[in-house]
């Protein structure tokens, strides 16, 4: 792994960055070799609920999926923080421009401020270091209703994540049917918090 990764947060008072159990059900710490993506991590919501990241020839695309989560998400400050890559290490599991470390602790190396995540994700475009898609804007092969969720969280519900139906649904409620058309096709059982 480089000599140095980076963690993006809201936070500012960081002094040690701790293992969290992932969506991929593993107790580990992320971070990204790209500072554009670690800006895209400065902003906290409710992940690719608001948006979507992906990497064009390891170049990241962030899609905003409603009007206004960009401005929500990153108009506002937020902190960089440079870590000891040598724990780092990227696995066939993760998104290609993600790495993690499975210690349990990490002290950062270096914190640095921004003021405003937006400002700073628009210069990273300008530099051509990442693709920014405001709403409606979208790459041909995302449905612009958002329906490649459905799959997506249903599977994660199938994989321990509890709860991630009823996420989906509290933000995209227009799914409730074709959750539940998927549920009787497929056999799949999931009680919904009412």
């Amino acid at each position: 792994m480089k000599e140095i990764v980076y963690h993006g947060s809201p936070r500012g008072d960081i002094e040690v960055l701790k293992s969290h159990k992932s969506t991929h059900q593993k107790d580990c710490i992320y971070a990204t070799d790209n500072k554009a993506v670690a800006l895209l991590y400065m902003g906290r919501g409710r992940g690719d609920l608001d948006t979507s990241l992906r990497s064009i020839d390891k170049k990241p695309e962030v899609v905003e999926r409603r009007a206004g989560v960009f401005d929500d998400l990153y108009n506002k400050e937020g902190y960089l923080y440079e870590l000891d890559g040598s724990t780092f290490n990227h696995y066939d599991y993760l998104w290609s421009l993600e790495v993690i470390s499975f210690e349990k602790e990490i002290k950062p190396l270096k914190k640095i401020y921004y003021s405003n995540i937006l400002t700073a994700l628009e210069e990273e475009e300008k530099k051509g270091n990442l693709t920014i898609y405001r709403y409606p804007d979208r790459p041909k092969d995302m449905p612009i209703d958002n329906s490649d969720l459905i799959e997506k969280y249903i599977k994660f519900e199938r994989q321990g994540l509890k709860g991630s139906i009823d996420r989906l649904l509290e933000i995209y409620p227009e799914f409730e049917e074709k959750v539940n058309n998927y549920k009787v096709k497929n056999d799949f059982k999931c009680k919904r918090k009412k």
